[in-house]
């Protein structure tokens, strides 16, 4: 039982992780040149997709590797331990 209440909230949490972001296009073009234009002056990164994966996407990426090592500790738990619980 255990076994399934884990397997069960990883898949949750692999499923909130999971973030359908669907936009227009003019919505998109206008986000592109946002970025291409202030970027250098709010960041300081030269390269703007450094920019964005540093600095306007620090918190999605810090979650995203989070989530990342809790599935490899859980992963690791379960092929270690087959009949502990």
């Amino acid at each position: 039982m255990r076994r399934k209440f884990i397997a069960l909230y990883l898949f949750l949490l692999f499923l909130l992780s999971i973030s359908f972001n669907i936009t227009p296009v003019k919505k998109t073009t206008e986000i592109f040149q946002y970025y291409i234009s202030n970027s250098l002056k709010e960041t300081g990164a030269i390269n703007v997709v450094t920019s964005i994966y540093l600095n306007y996407r620090v918190f999605d990426t810090i979650f995203e590797t989070l989530l990342l090592l809790v599935s490899i500790i859980a992963i690791i738990y379960f092929s270690r331990h087959e009949g502990d619980y």
